[in-house]
């Protein structure tokens, strides 16, 4: 008599087949959200790269045209005066049109300087910079502090100067009269601005 054979199968619970497809699935998510993570650091580093690049890039140019305006604003006088003359209508001419090319809206820096003292004196403060090269240019009169010293623009002796003792006044100091019409009072560096030696006097605005 023949016995019948069943061919046996293995049933897995549904229990255990709904933890199997959770595990592989939370394992697929792992990898996925690491590989995300990854590339969004990616990302984020590229990022960072490029914005350094333009960085570079554009730093160059700012201070470039920065430096062009700075430039553009520096103007300088300067002209020799002899001991006991008076200074010519050239000499004068010339300052008045320094003065009148301070058109900027503001200076960082002006120095007074010459033949007897090369280093010279200079003021950083834009707020009293920016005001004597105003008053210079209007031939109008102001006096302020700065750097210890009493800075003055005004008329003196028929022109307008600028001097660190007062716009028309005498003593130890700096002075810059070009136009004064007297032999006496056209200024001086490091010394006695009133009937001083014979020195080439200087004064930039920057």
């Amino acid at each position: 008599m023949e016995k019948a054979y069943s061919k046996s199968v293995l049933r897995i619970p549904s229990k255990q087949l709904e933890t199997r497809d959770l595990n592989q699935s939370n394992s697929y998510s792992t990898r996925k959200s690491k590989c995300t993570i990854r590339r969004c650091i990616c990302l984020q580093l590229l990022i960072l790269l490029g914005l350094l690049t333009l960085a570079a890039l554009i730093i160059p140019i700012v201070v470039l045209v920065y430096d062009n305006l700075n430039n553009a604003c520096a103007v300088t006088y300067s002209d020799t005066f002899t001991y006991t003359a008076f200074p010519t209508t050239a000499q004068c001419s010339n300052w008045q049109t320094f003065t009148s090319t301070l058109t900027c809206r503001s200076y960082s820096k002006m120095h007074i300087y010459g033949s007897n003292d090369q280093t010279g004196v200079t003021l950083t403060d834009s707020f009293v910079v920016t005001a004597l090269a105003t008053a210079l240019r209007y031939n109008g009169s102001i006096t302020i502090n700065s750097n210890g010293a009493i800075w003055s623009v005004g008329s003196c002796w028929g022109g307008y100067g600028i001097g660190s003792t007062g716009s028309c006044n005498c003593g130890n100091g700096y002075a810059v009269r070009p136009c004064v019409n007297s032999a006496y009072y056209w200024g001086g560096t490091a010394g006695t601005i009133c009937n001083a030696q014979s020195q080439t006097l200087s004064i930039s605005f920057s």
